[in-house]
């Protein structure tokens, strides 16, 4: 049964992911047209080819910045429709536990916004290649990765493979943060019997508040200052900052799963 409802989930959804993944491609294929003109020098060749050259760009960044938010919202808002609305109703009869039909949509969510990531990542990729008249791909391949290699450990005191690690973790993090941050909110929001939405609303923030709360309050005791940022000595930054918001995180993620299981077992109200 499980893993009927792992393949209903992404088939429910995947409808409208794969549409946004489309509406990217199509933006994509038209900023890189726009900045291959630009590159070949658009503006030699008159105004309104350049005008057209400099919109279908900003076009291109208000589209990928607005297709990742179009996916983050609709996966919170089918969070919420499956969960907590009527349609609830039918999905906690399911004969699988609370725990796992929460599983299920938290994991579609983060592989869908996962998914969403690594092609926006591409699409930029893809477009700096258009940008560098095919040149982008052919630098990256001939770059100096043992003057790299050097650079970051003497900044950073670790290696880069230890960066790119600490990277993705980070990146992997915050998608999974942000998921589990709405799904909280919303599973507070809905043990109030009216204002729901205000009360998930508000939860959100209060989440948020702590997050930030315990980050300052985790820096202040590291004594880590601006001027050391400015002083470039990140030494101090990678061992203690980015790694204690590594280990919050981790942390307000584990607090925030078990908020959600015990709302979704115990709380639960649908009237």
């Amino acid at each position: 049964m499980l893993g009927k409802l792992i393949k209903y989930e992404f088939k429910h959804t995947s409808k409208t992911m794969f549409t946004t993944f489309v509406v990217l491609a199509f933006a994509t294929l038209m900023g890189s047209i726009a900045l291959y003109q630009v590159d070949r020098g658009a503006g030699d060749k008159g105004t309104f080819l350049e005008i057209i050259s400099a919109a279908m760009l900003v076009l291109y960044f208000i589209a990928i910045i607005g297709i990742y938010c179009v996916d983050f919202i609709y996966l919170c808002y089918h969070y919420h429709k499956t969960m907590y609305s009527s349609q609830g109703y039918l999905t906690h009869t399911l004969p699988v536990s609370p725990t796992a039909v929460f599983n299920v949509k938290i994991l579609t969510a983060f592989i869908w916004m996962l998914a969403s990531t690594a092609l926006s990542t591409l699409s930029v990729l893809i477009l700096l290649q258009a940008g560098s008249g095919g040149e982008f791909f052919r630098a990256f391949a001939e770059f100096a990765w043992d003057d790299f290699t050097r650079t970051v450990k003497d900044l950073f005191g670790i290696s880069a493979g230890h960066l790119i690690f600490i990277c993705i973790l980070t990146t992997l993090l915050s998608i999974l943060w942000y998921i589990m941050w709405v799904a909280a909110s919303m599973a507070i929001g809905q043990l109030f019997q009216g204002s729901r939405i205000g009360f998930s609303i508000l939860a959100g923030f209060c989440i948020y508040m702590i997050n930030q709360i315990a980050s300052t309050a985790y820096m202040a005791v590291f004594s880590y200052t601006l001027n050391d940022l400015l002083n470039g000595n990140l030494k101090p930054f990678m061992n203690h900052v980015i790694g204690g918001s590594i280990g919050i995180n981790a942390v307000l993620l584990v607090i925030l799963y078990v908020i959600c299981i015990y709302i979704n077992k115990k709380r639960l109200n649908l009237e």
